[in-house]
């Protein structure tokens, strides 16, 4: 059984996201797990104040009490379980908890803080934590996306291709669930070799990796990565971003923040970020 974790705040965005999730994942059986994490405003441990984690936790479970039952509401399949989890402190941390027990098991679906797409992902903290910080892939989805069950994707990859079945397994699962097209970019950098030609190694890997969904390749020329990826994306109609997140180079930049001022060009796409495990 598919395992996504559903990160909450009891936004109108963390809601926006599980609501995608069950559009993504209504034709299997899915174990929820929706979770809560609450902080203080200081450290009660030290302020000798143990009782007030109390109200905290209480409102957090009863606040998963409520959106369970709201989420229950939605088009699932049969066989789909949901579980809730109310805890102290990051939520990176506890995704990091479930990651331990069962690695490689999950995928998380979370919303962005105010946000859309590539540029404004960066302005929401507890979204780069888990970006930076957990291992499984992560589907982000901005506050001004209009969402639709996945028809085309756009996988973005860089000059390293795609070295793994592994990487962007989750991503074939989602493809074929949906019936999707997917149409592989890379972002050519003047002055550096082709990556996607007929006869690149990264392109016959490809082939390979993609053998069972419809599938195309494409190569633009600039050096503003970030916004050649979103200008594609929109043109080719695409109904959700996918990237590996690596820990090297341009897709590491990409969740630094640093990055923020240089991203002028903003995409209202969900983001899928895959793992360089």
């Amino acid at each position: 059984m598919k395992r996504v974790l559903l990160p909450t705040d009891f936004s109108d965005n963390s809601w926006k996201a599980m609501c995608y999730a069950a559009q993504l994942y209504n034709n299997t059986p899915v174990m929820f797990y929706i979770l809560n994490n609450y902080s203080a405003p200081y450290d009660p441990i030290e302020a000798g104040i143990i009782s007030y984690f109390e109200p905290l936790k209480k409102s957090s479970e009863e606040g998963l009490k409520k959106i369970e039952a709201r989420f229950r509401d939605l088009d699932h399949h049969p066989e789909t379980e949901f579980k809730t989890f109310s805890t102290y402190g990051p939520i990176h941390a506890t995704i990091q908890s479930f990651e331990k027990k069962e690695p490689e098991s999950y995928i998380v679906v979370m919303g962005t803080q105010g946000a859309s797409g590539l540029g404004e992902l960066l302005l929401g903290t507890t979204t780069v934590g888990v970006v930076q910080n957990v291992k499984s892939p992560v589907i982000t989805v901005p506050a001004s996306a209009t969402l639709e069950a996945p028809k085309n994707i756009l996988l973005a990859i860089d000059n390293k291709g795609i070295g793994r079945l592994g990487e962007i397994r989750p991503l074939l699962k989602l493809a074929k669930a949906h019936s999707a097209k997917i149409a592989v970019l890379n972002v050519h950098v003047p002055e550096t070799e082709l990556v996607l030609d007929k006869d690149s190694p990264e392109e016959y890997v490809l082939d390979h990796y993609l053998a069972d969904i419809e599938h195309s390749y494409h190569s633009v020329d600039g050096e503003y990565i970030e916004d050649k990826i979103s200008q594609f994306a929109n043109r080719m109609g695409a109904d959700i971003i996918a990237l590996v997140h690596r820990d090297r180079g341009f897709w590491r930049n990409l969740f630094h923040s640093s990055m923020t001022n240089r991203l002028a060009y903003h995409s209202d796409l969900p983001l899928f970020i895959l793992k360089d495990k």
